[in-house]
């Protein structure tokens, strides 16, 4: 199920225009990276041969690794991808549903789908999840969900306004907050793609504002927050009517309310519903202006006037209350549009992904960013962002021109880089527009891409021990290590000095040898030329093997053990919640044992998630709690845990942890209301200490 969880270690997000990125394993560009091939889904209507314009498109791999991409104003997705046999699928709103296989082997390849319109969804139809006047449009396996929040939900049968309410009030698991879904599992999604607003109506007592959230399996989460005072008030009764924008989702996973407040409130609710609206989107009365640079002297990203080097493959990560995303054109020529909705006119943040897939976008040979932006009236501010492995940047707009199209050629170097932070040109992989302004009001975008030629600086980098003794091999790097990517890496020599040729501009080095833990320097290259590293030694792991559990493998439920057999294990060892330390498979005397080292940007609590139940939850109920076998080397300040369950997760936090020798670490269960013990599913565990320092796991099961 596709439920948000609230974990002590997200709390680190790309919507805070700082450090997104960060010190793990994702990536840089490299020679690792496969040989992709072009693929251009191409969607025609089958009695005008029409393209069909902001449809999405499902290419599912061998591996069911699944891509989603959006058709352009030219009803064309484009995807690059390695060799390999893919399923395609479409079924955009108003047309029968289609799937095509198709086999890529090292060439480009365009395929058109031609689509036949099926009967039109006539005005005043809707899909009704709760109403007083209409049965339930589709079955909701998880009807009145209230989405870990503990909130009490109850019916009220005597309100003179509405046959049917119900009452959402305050939870234990969100503070005061409080939420309600209704969802299906992927074998049941409903196809909601033919609506295009949600329609509720509230009664509030206490709670100020709800956020709207729309899930789809094979689409972008959205979640946009409004103000009950967005809500149109019914005569003096005290309900309000909202009618709010939702994107298409053709495989509905979620809809939810989630409502927050300080002090405990509730909130009556009825007649939710998806309706069609008839909407003509605004658009500029020109295309963008052609840029003036050629195809080689550039890195283009999106543009229909050069040739893509790499194309988007997200436009609409929602990184806080993003705005609302369409495809059009104008003449001929693509963009695309973002709407401020709801409590984004504060500055609602869009995530635009170009360096994920296959790794992060090398353009560390050009210096300047350029972007084409039609902003309309209302648009008061916006901030670009870039967004590397390293860290971000960001440029403000103050004086926004509206109702024509302006170029934006932004030097990196004179990006604001904020915090502990660097904008690695090697390693790039988003862009964010953060916008504020009126409701209502679009943002155009359209050519974005890379130009100038970069000078590189040389900068040097010696390494030495806590007693400033060169360390000859030692390896400075910057940037990070991916499945496709690698970074910049350069050893010292005999006198422990390495030779680097770095971009102007604030970098993030890193330095480590074998038996060191890795140290971390910020430098502004250009006004410095050098840099001074001492690495400190890593501190003793265990020489022993973790303890033999004393308990019986048929009154435990075991997820990791050499002694204890089970029918559960852990399925994923480093779900990044936050900068998550680094793990590993080891084995100590013959016994495996799992170890996790902090990285660089972790050293203040960097948060993983070691999921056993995310799939096929575990069932808890008869247990006690969760207990394992823990070692911490000497640096090691604090540790906290958290038992996740499909309800929502219980912290641990443990200040004063022993170091230097196995102990047992118990996390017992607590009496907490609505805790659903039947559908554990994660154990989140963070680490401050530093970067020499590492933990081992090992006889991990609930007793």
């Amino acid at each position: 199920m596709n439920k948000k969880f609230y974990s002590f270690g997200a709390a680190l997000l790309c919507a805070s225009l700082t450090g997104c990125g960060g010190d793990s394993d994702s990536s840089d560009s490299g020679s690792t990276t496969p040989k992709l091939n072009a693929l251009t889904v191409a969607l025609r209507t089958a009695n005008t041969q029409q393209p069909i314009g902001n449809a999405e498109v499902i290419i599912v791999a061998e591996n069911q690794k699944s891509f989603t991409r959006m058709t352009n104003a030219e009803g064309q997705a484009k995807i690059s991808l390695e060799n390999g046999n893919y399923e395609i699928s479409t079924a955009p709103p108003g047309y029968e549903s289609k799937n095509l296989s198709i086999v890529l082997e090292d060439e480009d390849k365009t395929e058109t789908i031609i689509l036949e319109e099926k009967d039109a969804i006539l005005p005043g139809e809707a899909l009704y999840i709760f109403h007083s006047e209409h049965d339930d449009s589709h079955y909701m396996q998880y009807w009145g969900d209230t989405w870990g929040s503990g909130a009490i939900i109850e019916e009220v049968n005597n309100d003179p306004t509405f046959d049917k309410v119900l009452r959402v009030s305050s939870g234990t698991n969100w503070g005061h907050g409080a939420g309600i879904a209704w969802g299906n599992d992927e074998e049941n999604a409903i196809d909601a793609s033919a609506y295009n607003y949600a329609q509720f109506y509230l009664k509030p007592n206490g709670f100020r504002a709800v956020e709207v959230h729309v899930q789809g399996y094979s689409s972008t989460p959205a979640a946009t927050q409004y103000s009950m005072a967005d809500g149109i008030p019914v005569g003096d009764t005290g309900w309000l009517k909202f009618e709010v924008p939702i994107p298409t989702t053709r495989e509905l996973s979620w809809f939810a309310l989630v409502f927050s407040a300080e002090n405990a409130s509730d909130v009556q609710i009825s007649n939710v519903s998806f309706v069609t609206k008839e909407v003509e989107l605004s658009r500029p009365s020109t295309s963008a202006p052609i840029p003036a640079e050629q195809d080689d002297e550039v890195f283009s990203i999106y543009s229909d006037s050069l040739k893509e080097d790499k194309f988007i493959s997200l436009w609409n990560e929602n990184w806080w209350n993003a705005p609302l995303y369409s495809a059009g054109s104008v003449n001929g020529n693509n963009y695309s549009r973002y709407e401020i909705v709801g409590a984004g006119s504060e500055g609602g943040v869009v995530g635009i992904q170009y360096g994920i897939e296959y790794g992060s976008v090398d353009v560390s040979m050009h210096d300047t960013w350029n972007i084409d932006l039609y902003a309309e009236e209302g648009i008061d501010m916006i901030k670009l962002q870039l967004v590397s492995t390293d860290g971000s940047a960001t440029y403000e707009i103050n004086n926004v021109k509206a109702g024509e199209w302006a170029t934006y050629s932004i030097p990196l170097k004179n990006m604001n880089i904020e915090g502990p932070n660097a904008l690695n040109a090697r390693q790039m992989q988003m862009a964010g527009i953060q916008m504020w302004g009126t409701a209502g009001s679009a943002l155009f975008v359209d050519n974005i891409y890379f130009s100038g030629m970069a000078e590189k600086q040389p900068f040097s980098v010696t390494v030495t021990d806590e007693n400033g003794t060169a360390i000859n091999d030692a390896l400075v790097f910057v940037g990070n290590k991916g499945e496709y990517d690698t970074p910049y890496e350069v050893k010292t020599n005999a006198q422990g000095i390495a030779q680097l040729e770095l971009n102007e501009g604030q970098q993030k080095i890193r330095a480590t040898a074998v038996g060191y833990g890795v140290a971390q320097h910020l430098a502004i290259v250009g006004e410095a030329t050098s840099l001074e590293v001492a690495l400190k030694a890593v501190n003793i792991g265990p020489a022993e093997a973790a303890p033999v559990p004393t308990v019986d493998s048929s009154d435990v439920i075991s997820l990791y053990s050499d002694n204890l057999t089970s029918d559960h294990w852990i399925t994923y060892w480093s779900d990044n919640w936050w900068n998550a330390p680094k793990q590993e498979d080891i084995t100590i005397n013959g016994n495996k044992t799992s170890k996790f080292t902090i990285i660089a940007d972790g050293v203040e609590g960097g948060v993983t998630g070691i999921q056993y139940g995310v799939e096929n939850p575990v069932d808890a109920s008869n247990m006690t709690g969760m207990r394992f076998d823990f070692f911490a080397t000497s640096g090691i300040t604090k540790a906290e845990f958290q038992l996740v369950s499909a309800s929502g997760p219980i912290i641990y936090t443990k200040d004063n942890i022993e170091t230097g020798k196995w102990i047992t670490v118990e996390l017992p269960f607590r009496p907490m209301i609505n805790f659903d013990k039947s559908k554990m599913q994660q154990l989140g565990m963070g680490l401050w200490g530093t970067t020499s320092d590492s933990v081992y796991l090992d006889n991990i099961y609930f007793y």
